[in-house]
């Protein structure tokens, strides 16, 4: 039905390493038409200092492909990421006016190098089939920081993907 997150990621950004300790997100968001033609992409990280950047062709064309749902075409679609640490689970919201197409929670553990322990797969909702799995985040690299305890660093990944529509001008 959409493209895989993983998949938009490696070809909208560089695959940079991914902080462990603190909170942090990434979206992609699409603007279509009402025929489902693709208008704009845009790629967001809150630990990027260089702010919001266009998607290039290929990530937009992906992305826009699978714009469209049972319940009709949305106007906007974003795909997202959150990273909760220290076992702290994000909560979810969504902004006023999005519906919620799809969302997945993945509980992860670090180990002292940054590696992805275990994870495993706590809460799946809505008509979204996400392809982004723990397979595709073990590959992905987490900093590791130094810590006065060998035990397990525990954190959420909850990837969610929800539609607005809105007037565009």
């Amino acid at each position: 039905m959409l493209a895989l997150f993983a998949a938009v990621m490696a070809a909208s950004t560089p695959s940079p390493v991914l902080e462990a300790t603190v909170p942090w997100w990434e979206r992609i968001t699409v603007i279509v038409d009402d025929k489902g033609k693709q208008q704009s992409c845009q790629y967001e990280m809150s630990l990027s200092p260089s702010g919001a950047q266009t998607c290039d062709e290929a990530t937009a064309a992906s992305v826009g492909a699978g714009s469209k749902s049972e319940n009709g075409l949305f106007s906007k679609v974003t795909f997202e990421r959150r990273f909760s640490p220290h076992g702290k689970l994000d909560s979810g919201r969504l902004q006023p006016g999005d519906q919620l197409l799809g969302r997945k929670v993945m509980a992860l553990t670090f180990d002292e190098k940054g590696a992805i322990q275990s994870c495993d797969v706590v809460a799946a909702t809505g008509e979204m089939a996400f392809q982004y799995n723990c397979d595709a985040a073990r590959k992905e690299q987490f900093r590791a920081q130094a810590s006065a305890t060998s035990e397990p660093r525990q954190a959420f990944m909850t990837v969610l993907a929800y539609g607005h529509t809105e007037r565009i001008a």
